[in-house]
């Protein structure tokens, strides 16, 4: 909406600036008037695109104060009028009565030296935000390529099964984007940033400009834009928050990879085929001798007695050329002396989940006695003085599909690889839990 001029007489007139001396809109005839006989009036042009409520006129903006600036509140880093600070509360006085509050030449050194300090933060903003938004464009293009690239490999895929996949393949196209989604920020980021720029370098001049025409007769003017340069810093610090999550998320990964012989079992077992994954988000299987609870992540065996009969799997096939990793949590277990009591680590993917004594087809952390033991196949590798594990422990397994290495952390306590594993085959999550009522979570960030 446009702004009328201040005067009676020139009220259907539009403004096109504002007298801070007489605290007025004027239009181009009062401006006129200005310029030829009141020459020392600080004028403020403003056109359609002024924020007129940012414009300081040196009075108090809460509805209903007609007062002058003269105070400062500290806690909320605001000027106010005499009625903001008044002892008496109602609906428009006292805003500030329990406050901090000081006048505004008290506060001024500080400001200043808050100033100087910005002064130079901005200077380092300026320098810093440019290459931040093109390592920002760098990693989106990045990651656009990447999911292009996973689209452009899932369709090569359903291209030998067209017929009985045409729906699957659209539902997975469609997921795929909503995985990149969820785990990393879209250009709309870029589109944000790239308005700061000119926000710092206008803060950085305005602010060097204030300093250096800082005038004591016009202070609560400087403070004001003091405190809008304070609030700019405060919004592209903000961002950069943003474009640090971002970085994170850069290092997260989305995979999809399908050989010859999966697709042959897929199109007998169509109606189950295709998942999209990243390489934390799989649940467990459901099976024999245990439960799951809602969410498919806590595992909890309660039938079958003590005995090496209930097998977990994971309800995915590792992705081929990377490192995957994954945290499991000891939610009920039991520590025993001289033997074990739940496995943890990578099996086939074929397993049969009712056969006993898998233990001799995986390769496994196991929980148990004094040592920390690693089972490679069919032959035990005991990792010696380890301490024994507990109730609430945490285990990680870091299976790395580029090289066929398994290693395990404990607590955060990397032990090295445990054992080296064919990649020839296809391999998911495995878990064994011994004792019934014993329980297991798999974590997730």
């Amino acid at each position: 909406m446009d702004i009328k001029c201040s005067a009676k007489k020139h009220s259907e007139n539009n403004a096109i600036c504002f007298c801070y001396n007489c605290k007025k809109y004027l239009c181009n005839k009062c401006q006129n008037y200005h310029l030829e006989s009141l020459e020392d009036h600080q004028l403020l042009n403003v056109d359609k695109n002024t924020n007129f409520e940012n414009i300081f006129t040196g009075y108090c903006k809460e509805k209903n104060h007609c007062n002058k600036i003269e105070y400062f509140c500290k806690n909320h880093n605001k000027l106010c009028c005499v009625e903001c600070i008044c002892k008496i509360k109602d609906e428009i006085k006292g805003k500030h009565t329990d406050c901090d509050v000081c006048k505004i030449e008290n506060i001024a050194e500080e400001k200043r030296n808050k100033l100087k300090e910005n002064i130079k933060c901005l200077e380092e903003l300026n320098i810093s935000l440019e290459n931040s938004i093109n390592e920002l464009k760098q990693i989106i293009e990045k990651k656009n390529e990447e999911k292009e690239k996973l689209k452009l490999e899932m369709q090569n895929i359903f291209t030998k099964i067209r017929n009985a996949l045409n729906e699957k393949e659209d539902e997975l196209l469609i997921q795929i984007d909503k995985e990149y989604d969820n785990l990393y920020i879209n250009d709309n980021l870029v589109k944000e940033s790239e308005k700061y720029p000119n926000k710092v370098s206008n803060s950085l001049e305005k602010g060097k400009s204030i300093d250096k025409e800082w005038n004591n007769n016009k202070l609560s003017l400087m403070i004001n834009d003091c405190i809008n340069i304070e609030n700019n810093i405060n919004d592209i610090n903000k961002l950069n928050e943003n474009i640090k999550k971002c970085y994170s998320n850069d290092k997260k990964e989305i995979n999809c990879s399908i050989s010859e012989n999966e697709i042959n079992n897929f199109l007998v077992n169509i109606k189950e085929f295709g998942k999209i994954s990243s390489n934390k988000s799989f649940k467990w299987k459901s099976g024999p001798n245990y439960t799951l609870s809602n969410n498919n992540l806590i595992a909890t065996k309660t039938k079958g007695g003590s005995a090496y009969n209930c097998n977990i799997l994971g309800d995915i096939i590792l992705p081929k050329n990377k490192i995957n990793k994954w945290k499991i949590k000891l939610k009920k277990y039991t520590y025993t002396y001289s033997g074990w009591t739940i496995l943890i680590g990578v099996g086939p993917s074929n397993l049969n989940q009712n056969e006993v004594d898998l233990y001799n087809k995986t390769w496994t952390l196991l929980c148990g006695s004094l040592n920390v033991s690693i089972n490679s196949g069919s032959q035990t590798q005991y990792k010696e003085n380890k301490g024994k594990l507990k109730e609430g422990d945490i285990i990680e397994v870091i299976m790395n599909t580029i090289n066929g290495e398994l290693s395990f952390s404990i607590n955060g306590e990397n032990y090295g690889v445990a054992c080296k594993i064919s990649l020839d085959i296809s391999l998911s999550p495995f878990v064994l839990i011994y004792y019934e009522g014993e329980s297991i979570e798999l974590l997730t960030e």
